[in-house]
């Protein structure tokens, strides 16, 4: 077992992460300063082209992507 922990932490530097957990720990990290993006941004559309549609296949296009096209104002 102390070989498999062992590999994740250095027991001879005081248990400091070695370079292993150092790359875990970067690669899992959550970050703060990062947004949350809008279900319209998840959804994939991009707003310059559905302004440009006609008003049904811009309403068809929106619910085809999942998203209720009444909450909207193009």
């Amino acid at each position: 077992m102390r070989e498999v922990i062992g590999s994740v932490y250095d027991y001879r530097c005081a248990n400091d992460l070695n370079m292993f957990g150092q790359v875990v720990g970067f690669l899992f990290r959550q970050e703060a300063d990062k947004e949350e993006k809008t279900e319209f941004e998840l959804s994939g559309l991009i707003a310059e082209e559905l302004e440009v549609m006609g008003r049904r296949e811009r309403r068809a296009v929106m619910r085809r992507a999942g998203l209720n096209p009444d909450k909207y104002d193009f």
